[in-house]
């Protein structure tokens, strides 16, 4: 069933040609021929021979993210399923155990367990007598105490490589070794609307082949670069070396123990037997920069200075190790990309173009679930599971492009692996490398940025530290002081740590599952939107224009919320689906008109998901044949908001134009003008208040603002109500109190509309019927689900403890079972208790999900092994009839007390 191959055995024409024999391209191959694609796979040398071969192999489920979780396990449940189906064994059910030396760490620990209860993962907390008891070479005198999954185990990499193969020969897919890849064909092309485009056309072979192709998957792991300059692409990704040692046999050491994981010593234990194979990630990796195309099956000569640090953390966590010889040594390649997780999806701008690379080490255990997610991306255009963490598009063109922002921030992830994931973590590699025109203004009022898309946004505002808290240069944490030349330049000088770094120092005040150090400060910029008036820069938003021939066509069937008929100057929230109906972006469409008569559009949309949605919507235009084009004005564009209930009057002070409601009603757009500068502003809000958003030319940007703010000053000595600048810790705040989406956190692509709650995007088109009844992109499966009922749901949960702290991926129980778990949450720091968006299932008792049976439940959140009281809100928590939105202010309302918390939580 393997095949080495000369021009005469190999296809001259494939739907689909993996590039790369490892985990990841025999399992694609593998599942791709299962649905009938005619794939084939090339391989350079024989299968494994890259990275795959020396790997660890050790599977982990209780993993910080849900698609880490599901994929996993699908890993699991693939290796005994092909050992059924080829009488190949790769599946070894060791257990997993994690080791704790904190009280955070332990922590995370149980909030990985609790999010396993979800899905069926059986776990247990360890106390450090009874981790000893599962592992007795353990020291345990210095821990807090473990968390054991006795389902987890060890995949044998040779073997389940050959059992992916096999399996796929037997659905007809074709495995070929020793046979190079020595170039790919790309046709540049325009499209009916105009854009210029790039697509695959073939494969050339070193053997002379040509095979005739429209999709490319690159999953040549370390060597994944090669693969990316024959197509003229640019992918972040960075080879480095990788090592593990192999120990002689150890009295007691025996198969039936568990893999062990010490995150704060930054190491693993493998079992192998009656030896053990230990590993981990250093602070100081060595890159690899000039990777060999002919280095297969191949290793490096250890460095133990790179490795030493290592190894203190395996004899410290079990002793027997510094008394026990070393078998052999494992330094081999490995791709890592710049935030430890895998490139996967279409290359954006180069159509049938995929990659399947970067697994930063984690290519056995994830393997099975990647193979049939890339299926379902390449044939249905989305992956059926959230996977826009592992999206090449989730980074920005501008970063992939910067060798050096690539190599530090990949460097940072790399000497993070083991870090604890805290919610509110920050980078401090790559900073600066993409800034809104109001960066150095509000950087001199105090703001502390945070990095998203490459992107300067603003976090939350230090006032009394102006200036003094920008990120510094990278300075490797002190990782390069000596040997830089593990950098990957033999003569790169040695990196001297910051003697002192506030940037740093702030955000390691957020490095906690209690309640962060600027908490407080979040909750005054909460009350100045709620009272008075709040400045927010969301420059980082794409901002994208559609027009063409065909752009009244093109938006209706893009967007599922019916944009026949509407007027000039409308603002439209809406969702883009995707065939099964699920949300691929969320973002407003407003509708202009140029001067020669004809309507275009401005999207306006959320600025981490933007290249992302910028791919989508071109993809789209393009498979549809619509006459129109969407070009992206996001760096040319500052977008301001200002938001509470003195925004209108403060707006009107800077304009003639009417801002009142008849003359500028909600969901509206109108030209202003202010400090000399036309903008385009937009009566929209995130935060749940009467607000405005003013798209600004970057080049007036500064004038706009400074003008805006000191209207602001004015307002807040007129009317005494609290004016100042905020960022995004706040618009979390106070936009779960009122019920909206954060596409990737609460809204996804595996999620419908009508099972977020926000059906009402699309219930217009799709109460139209018969000839009336407008196509678009995904009806077919929202009028099936809408008939048939929903088997899954959004609810909004609020604590009942004002002094919990929540931070995503709890549990959520009903009537004492467990029906789902926390995608989103926040503190609401107006209602003063935390909020919890989670998606729940729908039991076998009732035919579908309906809101009295949501009401007559009782509720709550699991965390960390205890369950809170919460009360369900089928409305926003928070001005559940939108008064506020309306601009009306009139009506009685809560008292606003910002509470804080009363009492430290427990961890």
């Amino acid at each position: 069933w393997l095949s080495s191959a000369s021009s005469q055995d190999l296809p001259s024409q494939a739907d689909v040609v993996i590039i790369g024999g490892g985990s990841i391209g025999t399992s694609t191959l593998y599942h791709l021929r299962k649905e009938g694609v005619n794939a084939v796979l090339l391989e350079r040398h024989q299968l494994t021979a890259g990275t795959t071969w020396h790997s660890a192999g050790m599977l982990w489920r209780l993993r910080p993210t849900d698609a880490d979780i599901e994929l996993n396990a699908y890993s699991r449940e693939m290796c005994k399923q092909l050992e059924q189906e080829t009488d190949i064994a790769s599946w070894t059910e060791n257990g997993g155990l994690f080791v704790g030396t904190n009280a955070e760490r332990l922590a995370e620990y149980k909030r990985f367990a609790e999010t396993g209860k979800y899905f069926g993962i059986e776990s247990h907390v360890l106390s450090p007598s009874e981790v000893k008891k599962v592992h007795p070479l353990l020291r345990v005198d210095d821990i807090y105490g473990g968390v054991y999954s006795p389902g987890d185990g060890t995949i044998d990499p040779t073997s389940i490589c050959n059992a992916y193969a096999k399996a796929a020969k037997k659905y007809g897919g074709g495995v070929y070794e020793n046979v190079a890849v020595s170039g790919i064909e790309v046709e540049d092309y325009k499209t009916l609307g105009g854009a210029n485009s790039r697509r695959i056309q073939a494969v050339l072979t070193a053997c002379g082949q040509r095979i005739q192709t429209p999709t490319v998957v690159n999953a040549c792991g370390a060597w994944a670069n090669e693969i990316a300059r024959m197509v003229d692409v640019q992918i972040p990704l960075k080879a480095m070396k990788h090592a593990m040692v192999l120990t002689e046999p150890i009295e007691g050491m025996h198969s039936g123990l568990p893999n062990v994981r010490d995150h704060d010593l930054s190491v693993y234990l493998k079992t192998q037997g009656d030896s053990m194979a230990i590993g981990g990630y250093e602070q100081n990796p060595e890159f690899w920069p000039d990777v060999d195309p002919q280095f297969a099956f191949g290793l490096f000569e250890l460095d133990y200075d790179t490795f030493g640090q290592n190894l203190a953390g395996h004899m410290q966590r079990c002793p027997v190790i510094e008394e026990t010889g070393i078998k052999s040594t494992v330094c081999g390649p490995e791709s890592f990309t710049p935030d430890h997780k895998p490139l996967m999806g279409p290359f954006p701008g180069l159509q049938g173009f995929f990659l399947a690379c970067g697994f930063n080490s984690m290519g056995l255990m994830l393997g099975g679930g990647v193979g049939r997610e890339m299926t379902k991306w390449i044939l249905t255009g989305s992956p059926e599971v959230d996977l826009f963490s592992f999206d090449c598009a989730r980074f920005h063109p501008t970063s992939v492009r910067d060798d050096a922002w690539v190599k530090d921030r990949t460097h940072e992830s790399y000497a993070k692996t083991y870090a604890i994931v805290f919610p509110h973590d920050e980078a401090l590699a790559g900073r600066g490398s993409r800034k809104s025109a109001l960066y150095d203004e509000l950087l001199s009022r105090g703001c502390v940025y945070q990095a998203r898309h490459g992107f300067e946004r603003p976090g939350w505002f230090e006032t009394s530290l102006p200036g003094l808290q920008e990120p510094k240069s990278y300075d490797y944490y002190g990782a390069y002081e000596e040997g830089a030349w593990r950098l990957g330049q033999q003569d790169h000088p040695d990196v001297p740590k910051h003697p002192e770094h506030k940037y740093l120092d702030l955000v390691e005040g957020e490095l906690t599952f209690d309640w962060p150090a600027s908490h407080s400060t979040v909750a005054e910029e909460c009350r100045a939107a709620r009272e008075g008036v709040a400045f927010f820069d969301q420059s980082y938003f794409g901002k994208f224009f559609l027009r063409g021939e065909e752009a009244d066509q093109a938006v209706q069937y893009l967007c599922g919320a019916d944009m026949e008929g509407k007027q000039l100057g409308s603002v439209t929230y809406t969702p883009l689906c995707n065939s099964r109906g699920g949300v691929e972006a969320d973002l407003t469409v407003t509708k202009l008109k140029d001067a020669d008569g004809s309507n275009y559009y401005y999207f306006a949309a959320g600025g981490n998901t933007a290249t992302k949605d910028l791919a989508w919507i071109r993809q789209v235009l393009e498979d549809n044949h619509f006459k129109a084009k969407i070009d992206d004005d996001s760096d040319s564009m500052t977008l301001m908001s200002v938001q509470g209930p003195y925004s209108r009057k403060l707006l009107q002070s800077l304009t003639d134009v009417d801002m009142d409601n008849e003359a500028f009603p909600f969901s509206s757009a109108r030209w202003l003008n202010i400090a000399g500068c036309r903008l385009l502003s937009l009566r929209l809000t995130f935060v749940g208040e009467l607000g405005f958003e003013l798209h600004v030319p970057s080049d007036s940007a500064v004038s706009v603002y400074r003008a805006v703010r000191e209207a602001g000053e004015m307002l807040s000595q007129t009317e005494c109500v609290p004016v100042r600048d905020a960022g995004y810790r706040a618009i979390d705040s106070l936009s779960a109190e009122k019920n909206l989406r954060h596409w990737h956190a609460d809204l996804s692509n595996r999620d419908t509309p009508l099972e977020a709650g926000i059906g009402f995007t699309v219930l217009s088109k799709l109460k139209r019927t018969g000839d009336d009844a407008p196509n678009f992109l995904g009806r077919q499966a929202l009028e099936k689900q809408r008939a048939e009922g929903l088997q899954r749901k959004l609810v909004c949960l609020v604590l009942e403890a004002g002094n919990v702290p929540l931070h995503g991926a709890e549990s959520v129980w009903r009537d004492g079972e467990c029906v789902g778990y926390v995608r989103s949450t926040a503190f609401g720091h107006t209602i003063g208790s935390c909020i919890a968006y989670g998606y729940v299932d729908c039991p076998r008792s009732e035919a579908k999900i309906t809101n009295k049976w949501l009401e007559a439940g009782e509720w709550h959140i699991g965390d960390k092994g205890e369950k809170h009281p919460a009360k369900l809100h089928l409305k926003a928590p928070f001005d559940p009839t939108n008064s506020r939105v309306k601009g009306s202010y009139d009506i009685p309302m809560p008292s606003l007390t910002f509470s804080q918390p009363v009492a430290q939580a427990q961890v």
